[in-house]
């Protein structure tokens, strides 16, 4: 199983995050990161002891697999992929 990280920007310097698994939400506190690294920091943060991999969304736009391991080590990367992703 690879569960989905669904990110939503929330206005400009403000994001959150969701995790869910076969269509169904498991986790979400609703904290807001003042930006989308810190946000993809902290998804990987509580899904990489589980989950080598994940979905990424943002704004409900598919990004595509990711390892949770580079969302740890290199947010700015996994980041700069989704944005340049959602602006095609």
């Amino acid at each position: 199983m690879k569960p989905l990280v669904h990110v939503q920007r929330l206005e400009k310097n403000a994001y959150t995050y969701d995790v869910s698994a076969f269509g169904n939400l498991t986790a979400g506190d609703g904290v807001t990161f003042e930006s989308l690294e810190l946000c993809l920091f902290d998804a990987a943060a509580s899904l990489d002891q589980y989950f080598a991999n994940v979905e990424l969304q943002l704004d409900g736009r598919p990004i595509g697999p990711c390892a949770t391991r580079t969302m740890r080590r290199d947010p700015a990367c996994v980041a700069q992929r989704m944005r340049r992703h959602t602006q095609r």
